[in-house]
């Protein structure tokens, strides 16, 4: 809903703006207001730069073929078409936001003999209202309701670490796990990391525009990133273990590992959500230093030498994983600590504070 009234706001001031002064370029102020008015701010910038540019592009490009051809018919219009959106394609071919720079020269090349207008004069006015639309849309989406990327990268990225202790719950339990459980979960971690890394790009950009001071969610993408290779290598190592059992002496540690890293995990969705958490919730450190040492101990003992290859690899790797996830685990909890909170919405602020004053 809130979107929709910054497209409408957009769209009519954007149509406001250009009738105060006088111009004629509302088509091209109106639908470039509304294409730039994104989720967030961050987005409406990203849009606006590639909006205004690719229109500069399609202007050059349409006026320089009609100065070159001077159409006058179906088939010499047809060739400055193809002179124009040549180098246009293979630019928005190279780069998206560039693909929208065909349409301002199709634009100048047609409209400009139907309504008897010189090429420069449209391609101008094109110019013109597209650059009127960006700053309606980005004005927009700084000041109604504005919607920040960071917020919604802190929101997905706690959906991420959610689906991470998920992952590290199903290996937990000392069983096969459901056919396809984990191929589902991955699914939607690596949907959400594609999300993530858009997001994080669009808050950067805010950051740039002065939008919001907080720099650190490069490092929030590069941390869940390794946090998902980390539970990856895990579950490679961790699955059928009825197939190729571990030994009692090692199994419970591992287990027990696993369990902890599902615990902090979800402690650190927790707190990236602005949820309050326990200051000791991190179990994860002592449960690796536990499998460790059982390592260690069933190396002492010689009983190492009577296992398979494959076991004994599936041992240490997991321990070598572990020690890495402890250690990843551990910059993420500094970075959720840090990195800026949501923060509740209308109906969940009153809620909260009418639930503070029944608890009084």
């Amino acid at each position: 809903m809130r979107h929709a009234l910054r497209m409408v706001v957009s769209g009519s001031g954007a149509y406001l703006l250009v009738f105060s002064l006088g111009l004629q370029v509302d088509f091209s102020a109106v639908i470039t207001a509304i294409f730039v008015t994104q989720s967030n701010v961050g987005g409406s910038y990203r849009v606006a730069v590639e909006q205004f540019f690719a229109s500069i592009a399609g202007a050059l490009c349409g006026t320089g073929a009609a100065a070159l051809i001077m159409p006058q018919d179906p088939v010499t219009t047809a060739i400055a078409l193809v002179i124009a959106l040549t180098p246009l394609a293979m630019l928005g071919a190279r780069s998206p936001g560039f693909r929208v720079a065909p349409i301002s020269a199709v634009i100048i090349l047609l409209q400009a003999p139907e309504f008897e207008i010189d090429t420069l004069t449209l391609a101008l006015d094109r110019v013109v209202g597209v650059a009127l639309g960006c700053g309606a849309g980005v004005a927009v989406s700084l000041t109604v309701f504005p919607a920040r990327a960071l917020a919604a990268a802190v929101e997905t990225a706690a959906a991420v670490t959610g689906l991470l202790a998920r992952q590290m719950q199903i290996l937990s339990k000392d069983q096969p796990a459901p056919r396809g459980a984990h191929g589902a979960l991955a699914a939607q971690v690596r949907e959400n990391l594609v999300r993530l890394g858009e997001l994080v790009e669009e808050a950067e950009r805010e950051r740039r525009g002065r939008s919001t001071r907080y720099a650190g969610a490069p490092r929030l993408l590069r941390t869940l990133r390794r946090l998902r290779h980390d539970t990856d290598m895990l579950r490679r190592a961790g699955r059928d273990i009825s197939r190729d059992a571990l030994p009692a002496s090692i199994d419970a540690p591992w287990c027990k590992a696993a369990h902890s890293a599902a615990e902090t995990l979800l402690g650190v969705s927790r707190l990236l959500a602005g949820e309050d958490v326990a200051e000791d919730f991190d179990t994860l450190g002592p449960a690796v230093r536990v499998y460790l040492a059982a390592l260690e101990e069933i190396h002492k003992s010689g009983e190492a030498a009577t296992l398979p290859p494959a076991t004994l690899r599936r041992m240490f790797g997991i321990g070598f994983t572990l020690d890495q996830l402890r250690l990843d685990v551990g910059d993420m909890i500094e970075i959720a600590r840090d990195v800026p909170k949501p923060r509740p919405g209308v109906v969940a602020a009153v809620t909260g504070w009418r639930s503070a004053r029944g608890r009084a």
